[in-house]
């Protein structure tokens, strides 16, 4: 992710002893839709990641009613440099959503939002991963300084799948139903069980 060290920093006030009764119930929340993960699971770490953004980016804190980013900008404001600044106000507009790579163009990877339909170009920089056209992932996309770039955490669903999240995504999205939050999230057990099991078809698993 660009600008990593802005993102450590307010992950460790957010995840600090002042939030740590916050986090756990996060994380209890987030297990009942994701799943649990363990240390032996293959996708361990990425999930662990993709924890703690949806807690920093997306799970409002009861008590206040806010997410711990929105949050943080709030106490810290006086604090915050200018382009810390810029970088939290683009992660505020971050779109969580599944994807697909429809290709490249330069140094930019072009993607479609599998619910909005809308085609983003965004920028290869700071990224450790292969995609290929065609791949389909849940990801977070953010806009800093005119560009998109993506967060840290992916989760790759097997092409077979595509038929199904995109069938979903479209009755919700005619259902008028803007929020897909828990269906991502559902969609991340389903690739858990999948990544358990290679054995089974991935048609069995996610429906």
């Amino acid at each position: 992710m660009i600008h990593q060290e802005f993102f450590n920093k307010l992950v460790n006030v957010m995840t600090s002893e002042t939030y740590l009764e916050d986090v756990k119930k996060a994380r209890a929340e987030y297990i009942k839709i994701a799943g649990e993960v363990f240390e032996d699971d293959t996708s361990f770490e990425m999930r662990m990641t993709s924890f703690l953004e949806w807690y920093i980016l997306a799970h409002p804190i009861k008590t206040k009613n806010k997410t711990p980013l929105k949050i943080y900008l709030d106490e810290y404001n006086a604090s915050i440099k200018d382009e810390e600044r810029e970088f939290f106000s683009g992660l505020v507009n971050t779109i969580h959503s599944v994807f697909e790579i429809k290709g490249q163009k330069k140094e930019f990877l072009k993607i479609r939002d599998l619910f909005s339909m809308e085609n983003y170009l965004v920028t290869e920089d700071n990224i450790n991963h292969t995609f290929r056209k065609g791949d389909i992932l849940e990801a977070k996309v953010f806009p800093f300084k005119g560009k998109y770039f993506f967060s840290n955490a992916f989760c790759f669903h097997p092409k077979k799948a595509g038929k199904f999240i995109s069938s979903e995504l479209k009755k919700m999205k005619k259902n008028n139903n803007p929020d897909i939050s828990d269906f991502i999230l559902k969609l991340s057990y389903m690739n858990l069980k999948w990544e358990r099991a290679r054995g089974i078809d991935a048609k069995e698993i996610y429906r």
